[in-house]
């Protein structure tokens, strides 16, 4: 039975059993989501072990690793619907089983589209229990329901904290296999299960709500449509472009499908994503500055490793401690957020300006550093910085488009700026620092230094262009405060409702 209205905002977590004491209820959201965000179907940080394993080429994990943050994209418009439909005890169960089972079959698989569908699962589930924890744990972060207080705090954990996971898997890689961390995931889901189990009862704050109207063929053509998109990107340059069958055919399938959702999005009632998506204020002008954050934070997963690797003779598990400084930049980036945007009240333009900048500032330091006689101490500044500069702009931007959009749509609009954020974008930004950093070896006649000298410099101007970009444009006031969550049950309710009357 629905037990509406027993949510009493943050003096008690009502999804736990009444014996579990009140202040061990946000430390156990907190270990779940330690345990979610090491769980993934596929690891970035094992990707020369799988490729060397698996005689895979670097191009294809790398599709692996986009493929992960694809299924964590297209969980967005589903969120709510599944929260309001199973209690979150059940959710994170459903979570965290399917995580496990994703870690068990990865290291089994061999077949190519196998490890394709279960990466795409394994980001799907992790950000299904990611959600499920976070939304769970807003009132205790912010009681006023401050969104950008709980960006702020969602950032840090997901991107920030991400480097000291990759940190833990770099050591479990060393002393002893990528199969392991596959196991610690396995034994972290599992964790998760019984704390469920043992701790949690099948609370519902609202009525039960139907996932009628989901639209799961909007789902598949959408992903279909990136996927495709990200293959091209990744394997255009590999394959010869338009020369290879292999490129052009996914390029008929990546406009198939986007055809296709295109279609679904006008002549549907319930469109896995809504036509209005693409009117909502702002998004086109955010969706410009992701993409322009990509290409310039392409220069970490291309230049650096090259610096690191090429010139000062550090293989993988030495560049590890790197991880360490982006963390230090994510937690002084949360900080800022906090102090500047939430007690100063410092315009976002201002806050994403300031971020951006951070991001521009760290290509110039790399211009000036490098040398032959460089030193791993000379880069832990620079990764500072950039680690401020890429979480702040994640926070800056996200709240300006939760502020600017219909609530109705907003985790539609999510999803599509992921198409950008953790999806074509990135992948843009790798390949042009790949293409151009092989162009300059070759024009300056494999002298390392001055080519990755030149193309921060590159760099560092297109930042500075982006930069006269902000200054020029104009920030909307902000207009739309976060729903409560029996405000969002109304919201979605009301939507889900008008999609099954007869029109």
């Amino acid at each position: 039975m629905a037990e509406w209205g027993n949510q009493q905002g943050p003096q008690r977590l009502p999804n736990f059993r009444l014996w579990v004491p009140d202040r061990l209820c946000p430390w156990v959201y907190a270990w779940f989501l330690c345990a979610f965000q090491f769980s993934n179907g596929f690891y970035f940080t094992t990707m020369a072990q799988v490729a060397g394993e698996r005689g895979l080429t670097m191009n294809d994990t790398h599709l692996f690793g986009q493929t992960v943050l694809t299924g964590l994209t297209f969980f967005f418009p589903l969120a709510f619907r599944l929260k309001f439909h199973f209690t979150n005890r059940t959710s994170l169960i459903i979570a965290a089983t399917a995580l496990a089972l994703i870690n068990l079959l990865f290291p089994l698989a061999h077949s190519f589209p196998m490890m394709m569908l279960l990466c795409y699962l394994g980001g799907f589930f992790r950000l299904y229990g990611t959600f499920e924890c976070f939304s769970n744990l807003l009132p205790r972060v912010t009681p006023t329901y401050n969104y950008a207080v709980f960006l702020t705090f969602v950032f840090f954990v997901v991107i920030g904290c991400v480097n000291a996971v990759d940190w833990l898997a770099m050591q479990i890689i060393y002393y002893y296999s990528w199969e392991h961390i596959h196991l610690m995931a396995v034994g972290l889901c599992l964790s998760v299960i019984a704390g469920a189990v043992v701790l949690m009862r099948p609370f519902r704050p609202m009525p039960k709500m139907h996932l009628k109207g989901l639209d799961p063929l909007g789902l598949v053509v959408w992903s279909v449509f990136i996927l495709a998109a990200i293959y091209v990107a990744q394997y255009g340059e590999q394959y010869g472009w338009l020369a290879d069958w292999r490129i052009r055919a996914a390029i008929g399938v990546s406009m198939l499908g986007l055809a296709a959702g295109l279609s679904r999005m006008w002549f549907i009632r319930h469109p896995f994503i809504d036509a209005q998506v693409f009117f909502q204020p702002n998004i086109w002008n955010i969706l410009f500055l992701f993409l322009c954050l990509d290409i310039l934070l392409g220069t970490q997963l291309v230049l650096q490793p090259t610096l690191t690797s090429g010139l000062m003779g550090m293989d993988w598990y030495a560049s590890a401690v790197l991880k360490w400084p982006e963390f230090v930049g994510a937690l002084l980036a949360a900080v800022f957020f906090l102090l500047c945007r939430v007690r100063l009240g410092w315009h976002l333009k201002t806050m994403t300006w300031c971020s951006f900048a951070a991001v521009v500032a760290y290509q110039l330091w790399m211009v000036l550093l490098v040398s032959p006689e460089l030193h791993m101490g000379q880069l832990y500044l620079p990764l500072v910085v950039l680690g401020f500069g890429h979480v702040g702009v994640f926070i800056a931007l996200t709240v300006y488009a939760q502020a600017n959009s219909n609530f109705t749509y907003y985790f539609q609009v999510l999803c599509v700026l992921g198409f950008i954020r953790t999806g074509i974008g990135d992948v843009i930004g790798v390949q042009l620092w790949d293409h151009s950093l092989r162009g300059r070896l070759d024009a300056h006649l494999g002298d390392l230094p001055i080519s990755l000298q030149e193309l921060y410099g590159w760099a560092f101007i297109f930042g500075l262009a982006v930069l006269l970009v902000i200054m020029a444009s104009h920030f909307d006031r902000l207009r739309n405060p976060l729903p409560k969550l029996w405000q969002a049950y109304i919201i979605i309710t009301k939507k889900a409702n008008h999609q099954e009357s007869p029109q």
